[in-house]
């Protein structure tokens, strides 16, 4: 028996093609799970840890010393999800052009996130950090264009333009060590800016689906 594909629908209107496949919506769906549930466990650790300061310590320095294995599985679990959302995510944005480079920054952001869930500090760690931000900024600038296609969804391209350029200024201002004693904070809010983008995409995906459906009903 042949098995069949994830399948969707194109969208004449839109970015993407209209998911139908509740295995392809699945899959989109991983990235917006994964990270509202890194962001919650990160947050939620950075108040619970002993001797942990969330607003001038780093979010990988609560996988160092006891209770560090919770924090390299959340690096772990999401970037299994983001990898699993981007098989997706290029299925979604198929047949359209460069439909492969947001699902690859993607993937590669999550990638590292595994990366460093395994390698918590030193130098490789911080090139592993460096290069999962960058593939998140990326990620947003490569799909800003898709957004264009319709007037109603041009709205996106500018959140995601300005996404990315968040991204990296949160990055760079915590790299150089310019935030002082709100350092935690600030990379906190390199990472919340992805995460959020993220998680509003998927709702996005989902709620476009659900009408879909309901319309065809």
């Amino acid at each position: 028996m042949a098995v069949q594909s994830p399948t969707s629908s194109t969208s004449p209107s839109g970015p993407w093609q209209v998911p139908q496949s509740l295995l392809l919506l699945a899959l989109v769906s991983c990235g917006g799970i994964g990270a509202l549930l890194f962001t919650a466990t990160y947050l939620i650790e950075g108040i619970t840890q002993p001797g942990y300061n969330a607003w001038q310590q780093a979010i990988s320095a609560l996988s160092l010393g006891p209770g560090g294995w919770v924090q390299q599985v959340n690096f772990i679990v999401f970037g299994v999800l983001l990898v699993l959302a981007s098989v997706g995510w290029y299925r979604l944005l198929l047949p359209g052009r460069n439909a492969i480079w947001f699902p690859l920054f993607q993937g590669i952001g999550g990638l590292g996130l595994m990366s460093v869930g395994v390698v918590t500090s030193g130098t490789l760690h911080l090139l592993l950090a460096n290069a999962l931000i960058y593939a998140f900024a990326i990620g947003c600038f490569a799909v800003a264009p898709r957004f264009w296609v319709a007037r109603q969804w041009r709205g996106w391209t500018v959140y995601s333009g300005i996404t990315g350029v968040l991204i990296l200024l949160f990055w760079g201002m915590f790299i150089q060590g310019a935030t002082g004693n709100v350092a935690g904070l600030v990379e906190r809010l390199s990472a919340g800016s992805h995460a959020l983008w993220l998680c509003v995409l998927t709702a996005t995906v989902l709620v476009q689906a659900r009408r879909r459906s309901a319309s065809a009903a």
